[in-house]
């Protein structure tokens, strides 16, 4: 019989934990934010829903329960049938977004500058902030107002926030062998 933690070993879920677990297609039970119902999550029949049964089991399971039934209210997640919590498409850009969060670039450096210019519309004001945002989480070295620099290959994450944002045609990535008076931007880059 596995061992169970007590009150104060469980941890208490966030939005981002809980919806990572349903983006990765762990199954969870829709009794669990079912009114007047008990936690039942045990009518597991296999292997696989016994596993996703124990990652749900870390949680404080009353907290959980007060987040699940947020997210639905705000329509992140769905009951599907009368058994299943899934993740809805809004729910989906917000798992993005977390991912973005977690984005970091890969800092070998093959001897290539990357200038990262954009200029967004005005009524795309939120989207450019966040991209900004973005940039400066990287590490990215802000040459003026709309260009940053880095040494670090980051097309594919590029790619992935004009995408996510819909800022595709708004944002160019210049590959440059050089740059004039580099050396205080290696030294900022530590290469």
């Amino acid at each position: 019989m596995a061992k169970t933690k007590s009150k104060k070993e469980l941890i208490s879920p966030t939005v981002k934990n809980v919806l990572t677990l349903l983006a990765a297609g762990t199954f969870l039970a829709a009794t669990i934010i079912a009114p007047g119902l008990p936690l039942a999550l045990k009518p597991f029949l296999d292997y696989k829903r016994e596993k996703d049964y124990q990652k749900w089991r870390q949680f404080n399971q009353s907290r959980l329960k007060q987040v699940l039934r947020r997210l639905k209210e705000r329509k992140i997640v769905e009951v599907v049938g009368d058994e299943t919590i899934k993740i809805t498409e809004k729910g989906k850009i917000k798992v993005l977004k977390f991912n973005l969060e977690d984005m970091q670039l890969n800092k070998k450096w093959d001897g290539k500058w990357r200038l990262i210019i954009y200029d967004v519309p005005k009524h795309k004001k939120k989207e450019r902030n966040y991209l900004r945002e973005i940039l400066k989480r990287l590490e990215c070295f802000q040459l003026q107002k709309s260009v940053y620099l880095t040494p670090h290959p980051c097309e594919n994450e590029i790619e992935f926030l004009r995408q996510l944002l819909n800022i595709g045609d708004d944002v160019k990535i210049l590959k440059v062998a050089s740059i004039e008076n580099e050396k205080p931007y290696r030294d900022y880059f530590g290469i």
